[in-house]
């Protein structure tokens, strides 16, 4: 049986950043669907935090029987951490250039490496809500996507909950699931370095020469893997 696969945004994002990945795992006969966070994408619920968030995840698992693999980019790496709950009939989870806290741990605590110029595009709108200055996304995570699509992703980016990175976990789902972290190596957002020491938390892990969006820029690299998985995971 194959597993179906659940896709998680990081911050500013929305289920439409895994649109090629979607229509490459349909192509593989592989059932999978992308989640819009509260407030991302087409929700029209408030902006969330940690805890909303990983609630939305828990809802989308529980909304369909059968094993997953759950892959969650960015900050989605934390929300997977927090909203897969020990005992969830959850196969693989794959953390994508991700954030992988520990419990008690924030997202801001979990990338303290990193240094500061790679978070210089960040900044907070008229409501206080972290943002992402345009002039510097293309750079900062599509660095390797053509620029038709780069421009794309641009124009859909939104703000981001104030306080859902510095909230601290209250669990790690990386201690209970097998777990498979990607490295992206060309990364100017999440340091690379960052990311190494991230993976050591997970089970494997592998590398990819791709800045911090390969679902947008070399999404067959990302189906292959979880096509993968899903198939090798036991019924």
């Amino acid at each position: 049986m194959t597993s179906r696969v659940v896709l998680v945004h990081g911050a500013w994002h929305g289920a439409w950043c895994w649109r090629p990945v979607l229509e490459g795992l349909e192509r593989r006969g592989v059932p999978a669907r992308a989640i819009d966070l509260p407030g991302h994408g087409e929700s029209t619920a408030p902006l969330g935090g940690l805890a909303e968030d990983a609630q939305a995840l828990r809802a989308e698992l529980a909304s369909s029987p059968g094993p997953a693999v759950v892959c969650g980019h960015s900050l989605g790496g934390a929300i997977l951490s927090e909203g897969v709950d020990r005992g969830s009939d959850v196969r693989h989870l794959v953390y994508l250039a991700a954030i992988v806290p520990d419990v008690g741990e924030s997202v801001m605590q979990a990338i303290s490496g990193t240094p500061p110029e790679w978070r210089s595009g960040i900044g907070t709108d008229a409501e206080g809500r972290p943002t992402l200055d345009p002039e510097r996304a293309v750079e900062l995570l599509y660095a390797d996507c053509d620029a038709e699509t780069a421009s794309w992703a641009v124009s859909m980016l939104g703000p981001e909950d104030a306080h859902v990175m510095t909230t601290p976990l209250g669990q790690a789902a990386w201690r209970h699931f097998e777990s498979t972290y990607v490295v992206c190596r060309q990364d100017r957002i999440l340091a690379p370095e960052v990311q190494e020491a991230l993976a050591r938390r997970c089970t494997h892990s592998v590398r990819w020469e791709t800045s911090h969006s390969p679902m947008l820029s070399k999404p067959d690299l990302l189906v292959d893997l979880l096509a993968d998985l899903a198939a090798a995971s036991p019924a």
